[in-house]
């Protein structure tokens, strides 16, 4: 799978010919030859029992085969994309809200894939929670920097509005990926000592308060008390 041919899966090695763990353990997940493999698992297949077949990064999470068998990324022209009437790629939904904003958007680190298989870019559009976009290769650019990895693959140095079709930003796109975030309960201001609104709220009287006035309670008497009281009161009529 990452000694002989990684773009049949989507899988991109870095400048130092490194894959992500999570990237393979997705790929092996809509595969569907693992059902029961799990990223931890997948970690210590690689740091334990495989260390003689591949070197892994712990710190990064990468791993690299010892035996490389496959030919790494090299630059094409743009007459050679011609050849590919249609591509397919993954854009996640805040990327491609930006896009139509700003037409060119470029990755901070490597190139951006593209797939010649509908049906690779849909499994990773799955995996990685993104929409399906559509790219149209003779709407490139000269300025394009174009890289062929394999023959599933292809890597360009930024993404153009113009040669990318999608869903449309509309009301329904907004709501449904693009959520308002409530706005934050501002706090009450609070008033110094010596302003007259806060002494005239702290020392109100009770008839000034806007719903029931306040009573204090009265004291409950004791039994033995209340019969004394009303055995004086038979006494003085007996009198």
């Amino acid at each position: 799978m990452l000694s002989y041919h990684p773009d049949e899966f989507g899988l991109i090695p870095d400048n130092n010919e490194f894959f992500k763990i999570k990237e393979i353990f997705q790929a092996l997940n809509f595969t569907k030859k693992f059902k029961k493999l799990n990223l931890n698992i997948l970690k210590q297949l690689f740091s334990y029992y495989y260390r003689d077949f591949f070197e892994f990064s712990e710190p990064l999470n990468l791993v690299k085969p010892k035996e490389k068998k496959f030919t790494p990324p090299f630059k094409i022209s743009l007459t050679q994309v011609y050849n590919f009437k249609k591509l397919w790629t993954f854009v996640k939904p805040r990327l491609w809200y930006k896009l139509c904003l700003d037409e060119k958007w470029s990755p901070r680190e490597g190139l951006f894939p593209v797939f010649t298989e509908k049906e690779l870019a849909e499994n990773w559009a799955k995996a990685k929670g993104a929409l399906l976009i559509e790219v149209l290769p003779y709407k490139f650019f000269e300025d394009l920097e174009i890289y062929q990895f394999g023959e599933k693959v292809l890597l360009l140095s930024y993404l153009h509005y113009t040669f990318l079709k999608g869903p449309p930003i509309d009301q329904k796109f907004i709501r449904k990926y693009l959520p308002q975030e409530k706005p934050a309960e501002r706090p009450a201001p609070i008033l110094p000592f010596n302003q007259s609104g806060f002494t005239e709220h702290i020392y109100q009287s009770d008839q000034d308060l806007p719903f029931r006035k306040l009573t204090r309670g009265k004291k409950k008497e004791k039994p033995w008390k209340k019969y004394q009281k009303k055995k004086a009161r038979l006494r003085e009529e007996l009198e």
